[in-house]
């Protein structure tokens, strides 16, 4: 299959259709958006054709060196393809690119691939708490 990976403007309706597309709810609010412009914000969308299949974005935590890798994910059809593992790559270039020192991102118990993905990449479990009565981990890896 082939399938390209494009960084994206940081559009709110767009991010809203890829959570919408994988999570089948969204979070994100123009407020944050706002909120992570600023913050050298990168978006990475995967494409099949020309149809959206996953996507991937972070933003440099202020005054660190230090990238926030928030939110992603690939839509349930297109899952265990590798789709994924284009985009953490794709996200890790561009973050080393920028100089920045450090990844991370955290995850729950129900997103086990996402966990799986991050630990086979070097990613390590700095961090566990509760959240909302499940389990949140952070995981991060030094570039």
């Amino acid at each position: 299959m082939m399938v390209k990976i494009k960084t994206a403007e940081l559009d709110l309706a767009l991010i809203n259709k890829l959570e919408q597309m994988v999570f089948g709810a969204s979070r994100i609010t123009a407020e944050k958006l706002e909120q992570i412009i600023t913050k050298q914000a990168v978006l990475l969308v995967a494409y099949r054709s020309e149809q959206p299949i996953g996507f991937k974005l972070g933003y440099q935590i202020p005054e660190t060196l230090i990238f926030f890798s928030w939110l992603g994910g690939v839509h349930p059809e297109y899952r265990r393809q590798g789709i994924a593992q284009h985009l953490l790559d794709r996200q890790e270039a561009i973050v080393r690119k920028l100089a920045l020192k450090k990844i991370y991102f955290t995850s729950f118990d129900r997103f086990s691939g996402m966990i799986r993905l991050g630990q086979i990449n070097g990613y390590h479990l700095t961090r566990t708490a509760l959240d909302n009565g499940e389990r949140k981990y952070w995981f991060e890896k030094q570039l």
